[in-house]
């Protein structure tokens, strides 16, 4: 199946809620408290658009467990799919010798990257009987406020943060993120996500991730960019347990994207996979990420990092390869 076909039924599904609703009052589906999504057998988490897929048909159908697998998974770990639910469709990505892909109906990825995707579908735990309970799963808490947790991973990434005005940016120039002050926002989760929005921005820099940052707004790169922040301050939160809310810009930024879907469905794919990716790199930044990809105890501590970067690159160059 071309991968196209997932991404367009997510931007599809994007679009509609965007002509339907109010901007000011939308609620996008990776708004809210839901934790990231994650295969049930391996414990891994989806990534890129496969979390909107699933956070799109939690939100649709009201489920409110993490835990997706496939049919054979969950007979796997002695559960029952019941008869007449319906699977929600996932990309997964396989290597395949360029010699086989004239074979597949598959077109070559971009710079001949050596992958093709193949989509699977998953049920979530709540249609299944007899799902192990939640307790043997990795899950995720929310975070009563304050924030300790979360302001330790902003320290960790060492970005430098400018405290006061009005107006929360990310100032390419000066490579500096200029945020109103914490008492200025309602909630410490509001904060959070302002925070993490420009956070992602800052991993566009030309010496980190390199995005082109320079669109104005009302430009496609524009709104391709702020879809990109929005998306990985969503995975950076729910990866740390905090709630997601409202970007103070979020009408402007939802009436931006209306148009940009429109004109290509696979965008929101492509800012899904950027997003992962600025997840990744900001994660990577983290004391525990280091030790954890550290193959040597005297290993700089900068190349620990690099090397969870490369890893995380080579997932986002498997999502990229069908996006």
């Amino acid at each position: 199946m071309p991968s196209h076909d997932l991404h367009a039924r997510v931007a599809a599904a994007i679009l509609s809620q965007l002509e339907t609703a109010d901007p000011a009052s939308w609620t996008p589906p990776w708004h809210g408290a839901d934790p990231m999504p994650h295969n049930a057998r391996t414990g891994r988490r989806y990534r890129g658009i496969n979390v909107l897929a699933l956070w799109c048909a939690a939100q649709a159908e009201g489920y409110a467990d993490a835990r997706w697998a496939t049919y054979r998974q969950w007979a796997a770990l002695g559960a029952q799919v019941r008869k007449a639910e319906r699977g929600t469709l996932v990309l997964f990505y396989k290597d395949l010798p360029r010699s086989a892909r004239a074979e597949t109906g598959d077109s070559d990825p971009p710079d001949g990257a050596p992958f093709v995707a193949r989509a699977a579908y998953v049920f979530n735990a709540a249609q299944v009987d007899a799902a192990p309970p939640t307790a043997d799963i990795d899950t995720v808490t929310l975070q009563p406020e304050p924030l300790p947790a979360f302001d330790a991973f902003v320290a960790a990434t060492c970005a430098t943060i400018l405290e006061g005005g009005i107006r929360a940016c990310y100032v390419p120039a000066t490579d500096t993120i200029h945020l109103p002050p914490r008492a200025a926002f309602h909630t410490g989760t509001g904060h959070a996500g302002t925070l993490a929005h420009e956070l992602v921005h800052w991993t566009g820099a030309p010496h980190r991730l390199a995005r082109d940052l320079t669109g104005r707004f009302g430009a496609r790169a524009y709104a391709a960019e702020e879809l990109v922040a929005e998306l990985g301050a969503a995975f950076v939160l729910a990866d740390l347990g905090l709630a997601r809310s409202p970007h103070p810009d979020h009408a402007a930024y939802c009436a931006s994207w209306a148009p940009l879907l429109r004109a290509d469905p696979r965008a929101l794919g492509h800012a899904a996979a950027q997003g992962s990716r600025a997840a990744d790199y900001l994660t990577a930044l983290q004391p525990a990420a280091r030790k954890a990809y550290s193959s040597e105890a005297t290993k700089p501590a900068a190349a620990m990092a690099d090397t969870m970067l490369t890893n995380a690159e080579a997932r986002v160059a498997q999502e990229q390869a069908a996006a």
